[in-house]
């Protein structure tokens, strides 16, 4: 399949995820179209061939891996309940402002997450480049 054909799928999920935020409000399927942006960009950018180092990978680094993924998506719903709570039963906001709320509440939540989850990969990758070296 042509490389450009997943550039315009990636911007076809961020479009449809962005009209459908301002005109239905925040759903939680967005964070799963999410991730299939950043794939679909991905594959586009070249980026997906660096993943050949999976195979090298030990299955403690792959539970690993996985565990603070599932602990990462944990934090990131335990904060986005935080904030509907605060946004509809404390301060009961409504109209655009929920909406402005909302996304400024998913954004700030995503980037904590994405340190933390992103410098295990980090450190995992850094570890398997250390390994090559030695062979």
């Amino acid at each position: 399949m042509n490389k450009k054909v997943f550039n315009i799928i990636g911007w076809a999920l961020l479009l449809g995820i962005g009209i459908s935020w301002i005109g239905y409000g925040y759903s939680s399927w967005y964070l799963l179209l999410l991730p299939l942006a950043y794939i679909s960009f991905s594959i586009y950018d070249g980026r997906i061939k660096k993943l050949r180092k999976i195979k090298q990978m030990s299955i403690l680094q792959v539970i690993l891996i996985l565990f603070s993924f599932i602990i990462s998506v944990g934090i990131v719903f335990g904060l986005i309940q935080l904030s509907n709570y605060l946004i509809n039963d404390i301060l009961h906001l409504t109209g655009w402002i929920k909406t402005f709320s909302w996304i400024i509440a998913v954004i700030l939540f995503l980037y904590p997450v994405k340190f933390t989850f992103s410098s295990v990969v980090y450190k995992i990758t850094k570890d398997l480049n250390e390994k090559d070296r030695k062979v």
